[in-house]
């Protein structure tokens, strides 16, 4: 398990680097077009730069045990559907299940607090009675 951690933690550094690179790179570029008098050669070098970082970004992988829900295979890609719209179906039943987890946890705070109230009642009533 720690080589598996320490592997994904190199990996996120390369991730980091890489995106780190790339953003320098765009930046550079976007400098380089901006000027008075472009360099044609420089812009040339600046777009190869780009490219070499994202194909460093592309390359980076992880050795992670990844498996994509069937849901997902069957319904979405084998369907030539848009991963996008998988992604909204998520959304969605999370958010349903993540209504109704509240209201069932509202409907038990609120027998809860009827509890306790029954039971201050009953106390109070029969300390009353103890008189």
């Amino acid at each position: 398990m720690a080589d598996t951690t320490a592997t994904s933690a190199r990996t996120l550094e390369q991730i980091d680097h890489s995106v780190s690179e790339s953003l320098s790179a765009i930046h550079a570029l976007d400098a380089q077009v901006q000027q008075e008098s472009p360099d044609n050669a420089a812009i040339r070098d600046g777009i190869a730069r780009l490219v070499n970082c994202m194909e460093g970004l592309r390359s980076v992988s992880c050795p992670a045990d990844l498996r994509l829900p069937m849901r997902l295979v069957e319904e979405f890609v084998d369907a030539d559907r848009s991963p996008d719209d998988f992604t909204v179906a998520m959304r969605k039943l999370v958010e349903a299940v993540e209504a109704g987890g509240r209201a069932k946890s509202d409907a038990l705070a609120s027998l809860a607090a009827q509890v306790e109230a029954a039971g201050a009642d009953a106390a109070s009533s029969s300390s009353g009675a103890d008189r």
